[in-house]
């Protein structure tokens, strides 16, 4: 009986739509406060919250599994976990505009931290459209130069955040972790190029 809800639990956990809905799930819940409830959320700051949260663990994968070894699960997801960031970034855009007059949009480009965060997202905007099987097979070796761009979105995506938050503790405190692993993982670096 447990190894039957186990394996149950298992299949739930590995099922590609279960995660998709999870993922989905503050989207539908910020466009029905918006949308039905007329509500109060924080709709731009925390679609961006959202974004900001799901880059990082994407980016996270990759030190974790040189750190750990092969993490298969988190693997096979990270592409989903990345999509899904952008998704959360372009929610994040169009909720903005929705407030937004011309004069706001046209100044927007001219502050420094608005524009970061346009340029931010026009990257994800590359990176999310080339995120699939036939972007991989088309541009082979290309594929991965393509998306180590994914490391300009983010500083960007940073700056933006820093500049337009009023919780500068909350934004180091989800940050601390890749940065801890990004430092790691250079050290790492420079420690095996110093033994060749």
């Amino acid at each position: 009986m447990l190894n039957d809800k186990h394996g149950q639990l298992r299949k739930a956990v590995d099922n590609t739509y279960v995660f998709w809905a999870l993922l989905a799930a503050p989207a539908v819940y910020l466009l029905t406060q918006r949308f039905v409830l007329h509500g109060k959320v924080p709709f731009v700051p925390l679609s961006g919250d959202i974004a900001g949260w799901l880059l990082i663990v994407t980016m996270s994968v990759t030190p974790l599994m040189m750190m750990f070894g092969p993490l298969p699960w988190l693997k096979a997801r990270r592409r989903n976990l990345g999509v899904a960031s952008f998704g959360y970034a372009l929610l994040h855009l169009v909720i903005w505009l929705g407030g937004a007059n011309v004069g706001s949009l046209l100044r927007s480009f001219v502050r420094v931290e608005i524009l970061a965060g346009w340029i931010a997202f026009a990257l994800m905007v590359l990176l999310a459209v080339t995120s699939n099987e036939k972007s991989v097979r088309k541009l082979g070796v290309r594929w991965k130069t393509l998306q180590r761009w994914v490391y300009a979105a983010a500083i960007l995506s940073l700056v933006h955040w820093v500049m337009t938050t009023d919780n500068l503790s909350a934004v180091a405190i989800y940050t601390a972790p890749l940065i801890a692993l990004s430092v790691w993982r250079i050290w790492r670096h420079r420690q095996r190029v110093g033994q060749v």
